[in-house]
């Protein structure tokens, strides 16, 4: 579905950009993009392939092998007669090969196979998601680098205003040119603030052409949405033991732990007999035992019961049972490997248990920041335009505006910072889980 939505989202901007326009993303649509785009994950599909290659070849030796021969030998001299070959004899062989029982060694090959595929396929989803949650973090710090430059550019009109009631009260002799010199000092070093917001909205901005992979100089989009707080239900166990389920690290692990299982099951068969089955068919050229000319006629080949041959091979590996052995060697590795495995598995889980609720903490510590702003900016407002009206009314002068506008100004920006907080905690859970959403 992403795929598709993908597919839709480059042909839109093709018309867009053919036509100077720019194109407009949603967070879903960027995300479909970046997925679509992402060289890493195209990386990862190809790893897929080739570990399915790798099954193929491994399931192989299930099947008979087949193979066929033809030669040509040229004698230079012979002594006769009578003679005991032709000069130029040629031959042709097919034989059948079958491995008729391996104790093992086929299955825990296709066994050691299987374990690689579903690990280059768990790499790809866990790119895909890191993908996602990656585009989301540039998608909202891009949303408070917006709210920023909104809530800066609103100040600066409400300073624009203030110098315009400033000007109009000096003109009507209420005040003195002191007061119009101070609103106008006030405006001109807030304007480097406004410059400072604009400018990190560009970077927002690259930031997220980065993360989608676009390349193409001078293209043109822009990012929709509003910053709002992710709405998501925190069940602290269910979170846990989805962690510990599903987190690509823990699933890589106990990945790792079945390779390593299947990789000492195939080292141990190595050490046990290999039975194989087969036949032969081959014929050579005739000759004149008397005149030793060739013979290359139908009867000469020799078609016939003696033309066929069949068998079975036992082959014992006796040095894999001595103490000093490679395959010896390779089963204790092995064994080391996987208790070395199990270890680390265990400290990962503790550190993943604690990381979950570590996480839980923080976003409800910015949720009760969102809760309080909200309050904040409420009472700023109020604070603000009772200044407006007592300034304009002659009651205040232009420095207590002043700190009633920054302050509603720094409430904004609060309430702005503490929502991106807690989404950034939400997408950090969400990258502590294992997971692209809740």
């Amino acid at each position: 579905m992403r795929q598709l939505a993908a597919v839709v989202v480059l042909l839109l901007m093709m018309i867009g950009t053919a036509g100077g326009e720019s194109y407009r993303f949603t967070l879903e649509e960027a995300i479909a993009y970046g997925l679509a785009k992402s060289t890493t994950i195209q990386s990862k599909k190809l790893a897929v392939a080739v570990a399915q290659t790798d099954l193929a070849a491994a399931k192989a030796g299930y099947y008979p092998s087949l193979s066929a021969g033809a030669g040509w030998t040229h004698l230079f001299e012979q002594s006769g007669p009578p003679y005991f070959s032709g000069s130029d004899t040629v031959g042709v062989s097919l034989e059948v090969g079958q491995s008729v029982y391996t104790f093992g060694k086929l299955k825990n090959g296709v066994k050691l196979a299987e374990e690689g595929l579903a690990q280059a396929v768990l790499d790809l989803e866990e790119e895909a998601r890191k993908t996602i949650v990656l585009i989301k973090n540039a998608f909202y710090a891009y949303l408070l680098a917006l709210d920023v430059q909104a809530i800066n550019q609103g100040t600066l009109e409400s300073k624009e205003e203030a110098l315009e009631v400033a000007r109009q009260r000096y003109d009507a002799g209420l005040v003195a040119d002191f007061e119009v010199l101070k609103a106008e000092s006030d405006l001109e070093s807030f304007k480097a603030t406004v410059i400072s917001a604009d400018n990190g909205v560009a970077i927002a901005l690259l930031n997220v052409k980065n993360v989608l992979g676009i390349e193409e100089e001078g293209f043109e989009f822009e990012l929709v949405g509003g910053l709002e707080p992710i709405a998501v239900q925190i069940d602290r166990e269910a979170l846990i033991q989805k962690a510990l389920s599903g987190k690509y690290d823990l699933q890589s692990f106990r990945k790792r732990m079945d390779i390593t299982a299947a990789q000492e099951k195939l080292n141990r068969s190595f050490r046990l007999p290999t039975l194989v089955g087969w036949a032969r068919f081959s014929v050579q050229s005739g000759f004149d035992a008397i005149t030793g000319e060739n013979d290359y006629s139908f009867d000469a080949w020799g078609f016939g019961p003696e033309a066929f041959s069949m068998g079975l091979n036992l082959s014992v590996p006796i040095s894999g049972f001595f103490p000093w052995s490679g395959e010896n060697a390779a089963v204790k590795k092995s064994q080391i490997q996987s208790e070395d495995l199990r270890l680390q598995y265990d400290a990962l889980q503790a550190s993943i248990r604690i990381a979950v609720e570590s996480s839980i903490l923080k976003i409800a510590e910015e949720r009760a920041k969102i809760a309080s702003g909200r309050k904040s900016v409420e009472l700023a407002q109020k604070l603000y335009d009772s200044a407006v009206e007592q300034y304009e009314g002659g009651y205040i002068s232009s420095v207590e505006l002043k700190d009633a506008q920054l302050g509603l100004n720094a409430a904004r920006l609060a309430q702005s910072q503490a929502i991106y907080n807690y989404n950034r905690n939400i997408l950090d859970l969400m990258e502590v889980v294992g997971v692209a959403d809740f």
